[in-house]
């Protein structure tokens, strides 16, 4: 007896064999149980957060809405790029219209987080029973699906609204299990499921397909054997004919031939459903503007691909593929045959010019998972018998005695439960669930802050102002509040010169619903008619969200303001700290003339020095008060009494310019402070209030102390 087997087990070996006695079984149920569980709370909180945008949830939410009152797959975004009159123009999503009554029963963004989370939660029981078939027992299964579901990337992709892409993984592993089963009927109708998903899954799968033509590794020993004759064979046989013979006719390889032929049909009919079919049938003219997103054909062109983009973001590209093996413990790379399931996308990738294709927390890593969590799946076996050669000594044996069949060391249970834990722990670390994972400018799978914030039913409770059939065009990340109705259209997130919306000047829409993180993107045209009175008024206000106050104006309302939370509390004050402008570099000063954080403009620099709060006002009579100080600037000419020194504005959004002074040396007392004041009457709550300073003088160096906005009966 060895002395490891003398002392017994360690501690981490105890611990393994206690987790050993739970039934795989249970722990598949369990693990399934708490990604669904964590998938769903931190989907519903990024809906909290109003994360989701109109090309995301609130896309394939109004998309299942129309369809269910008798628009197919009609959606507002599309529509606004690209002049499609459908979704399935863009993607052939046809497997969604199951979803149609489950949707149009429970019309809600929930609803479609739920069937995605359950959808991604489920791929794990295929995956399952993979590895159980592939390892000959349960624990190969539940490593499989336990990788799969503890794997950073399927929770970042699960996390990022709705896509279609959520049923690849399910599709993609019942197909590779009901073929090594020989299940080919059953087979047959998860490639039906997954070709009418989305396109890229006739590709995905024509190279499953190829997978399983390839022979096995003896297979090719005995086709590429020297010819001879095959004992019992006719005259001319031989065992290369004989081994190529039984390759061919073997039930697998056509059933995957079958698979690589109906993929490649499947392909070409969707690029023509979506090309030429529906264009005719709906009537879709092409956009007058340029395209770009769009990938639609069977051309590289088409589809975007060169091959000079291969050095676009060339590091990224490789740094991404290295995370997606890496935290998998680049474990796939022992089953390099069934690498072949993840070759069609990337080399896609490589070869794309789109960044998001290869960014952690976009929908794109559930096409990475249908690929690689199999190949981790192939090579799990391969991955322990390899530790059991590497730990397995010879047999001991004494004089006199039989030999004793070689043993595997106790401690091989104590190395695979921590492997087990580094997986787990690095996982964790680069998931969605860790803090640090915010604000790495990754996918918008990482978006959130996990706390639930104030404010979400109370814009909710706006939104719900706005009547059925009512025209309204809505910031994109307001779209999802809005999406139940074939009259709701969507700014995008940047003001976009290209967008087509059916509204100008003369022809306004019922609503226009906007935060203040967006306010960027609503056109020009439409921002100065949101406060005319002939035109807009706001009717209703949310001062506090996770996105900022949110504004509804309506076209033609004269009732009174619907009002959610507590609005700004006047006086206001402003220091200038708070407003010094960074972006031309200035700084605070500290004290000046005993006023302390004050924002002054460099000396001998001309510009703006000063500019801020981007406050949310309310409607009234206000006086605004400006505190500044002037004060020649040593080893310069005096300035003259008249020499312009400074100039003083005041705007917010959506509304003209309130005024605009320039002011004399004349205008400032020596030594002291100088008040600048005026008076501003608002027609509503309005949204990014702000003053501004500019130098005009280098002899002069003008200090903006603080400033006061206050109702005018206060004054």
């Amino acid at each position: 007896m060895s002395e490891e087997e003398a002392a017994g087990p360690s501690r981490a070996g105890r611990v393994a064999r206690w987790l050993l006695r739970i039934r795989p079984v249970v722990w598949l149920a369990v693990g399934m149980a708490g990604y669904f569980a964590v998938a769903l709370a931190l989907s519903w909180l990024r809906v909290e957060e109003l994360v989701p945008g109109t090309w995301d949830l609130g896309l394939y939410q109004q998309a299942l809405w129309s369809t269910a009152h008798g628009r197919p797959f009609y959606e507002a975004a599309d529509w606004e790029t690209g002049g499609f009159h459908s979704l399935l123009q863009v993607h052939s999503v046809l497997l969604l219209y199951v979803l149609v009554p489950i949707y149009a029963l429970l019309p809600s963004s929930t609803t479609l987080l739920v069937c995605q989370s359950a959808v991604v939660t489920l791929a794990a029981v295929p995956l399952f029973y993979l590895g159980k078939h592939l390892g000959g027992n349960d624990w190969y299964g539940v490593g499989a699906a336990g990788a799969y579901l503890l794997w950073a990337p399927t929770l970042a992709a699960n996390l990022y609204d709705f896509h279609a892409e959520a049923f690849l993984p399910l599709e993609i592993f019942a197909v590779l299990l009901f073929w090594e089963q020989g299940r080919y009927r059953l087979g047959a109708i998860a490639v039906v499921a997954a070709f009418l998903t989305i396109e890229v899954a006739p590709v995905l799968l024509f190279f499953v397909g190829i997978f399983f033509l390839l022979p096995s590794t003896s297979e090719i020993g005995r086709i590429l054997a020297p010819p001879r004759e095959a004992p019992g064979a006719s005259p001319g046989g031989s065992l290369r004919a004989t081994a190529l013979r039984a390759w061919w006719t073997r039930p697998r390889t056509r059933a995957a031939f079958g698979l690589v032929v109906a993929s490649a049909a499947a392909y070409g009919f969707l690029v023509y459903l979506r090309l030429d079919y529906l264009t005719a049938v709906l009537g879709t003219t092409p956009s007058p503007f340029p395209v770009s997103g769009y990938i639609l054909g069977a051309t590289p062109a088409q589809l975007g691909l060169a091959g000079s983009y291969l050095i676009v973001a060339f590091p990224a590209k490789w740094e991404y593929w290295f995370v997606m093996f890496g935290l998998l413990g680049f474990v796939p790379f022992l089953a390099p045959r069934a690498l072949v399931l993840t070759a069609p996308w990337f080399v896609f990738t490589m070869f794309s010019y789109d960044p998001d294709l290869t960014t952690l927390g976009f929908q794109y890593n559930f096409i990475v998972a249908a690929g690689l969590l199999p190949a981790f799946a192939y090579a799990l076996p391969r991955l322990v018998r390899t530790l059991d050669a590497g730990w397995s000594r010879p047999a001991e044996r004494v004089e006199g005695s039989p030999p004793t069949r070689p043993g595997r060391p106790r401690r091989i249970r104590a190395v695979l439960l921590v492997g087990v834990a580094v997986f787990v722990a690095v996982n964790l670390v680069f998931s969605p669930v860790d803090p640090l994972m915010q604000n790495q400018s990754i996918g918008s799978g990482y978006n959130l802050s996990y706390q639930v914030p104030a404010g979400y039913e109370d814009v909710a409770h706006l939104a719900a102002v706005i009547p059925s059939n009512a025209t309204v065009v809505a910031s994109d990340n307001l779209f999802p509040l809005v999406a139940n109705d074939g009259n709701a259209y969507s700014f995008s997130w940047t003001q976009d010169n290209f967008l087509v919306l059916p509204f100008n000047a003369t022809a306004l829409p019922d609503f226009v619903f906007v935060d203040q993180f967006r306010i960027g993107a609503v056109p020009s045209w439409l921002q100065g008619l949101l406060y005319a009175p002939d035109d807009f008024a706001v009717r209703g206000i949310v001062w506090s969200s996770a996105i900022g106050p949110v504004v509804l104006y309506q076209h033609g309302y004269e009732g009174p303001l619907t009002s959610f939370g507590a609005p700004p509390v006047l006086p206001l004050r402003v220091d200038g700290a708070q407003v010094v402008d960074p972006e031309a570099g200035y700084a605070p000063t500290g004290a000046v003339l005993g006023k302390n954080q004050v924002a002054a403009s460099a000396p001998g620099v001309l510009g703006t020095f000063f500019w801020g709060p981007a406050a949310t006002l309310p409607e009234g009579n206000l006086t605004v008060t400006v505190w500044l100080a002037a004060t020649p600037t040593p080893g310069m000419p005096a300035p003259l009494a008249n020499e312009s020194v400074v100039w003083i504005g005041s705007t917010a959004w959506g509304l003209p310019s309130f005024f605009g002074w320039t002011l004399p040396y004349s205008y400032f007392l020596p030594g002291t402070w100088t008040a600048v004041t005026f008076n501003i009457s608002l027609p509503g709550p309005i949204l990014e209030f702000n003053l501004q300073g500019v130098s005009l003088a280098t002899n002069v160096q003008v200090v903006f102390a603080n400033a006061t906005v206050a109702s005018r009966a206060t004054v």
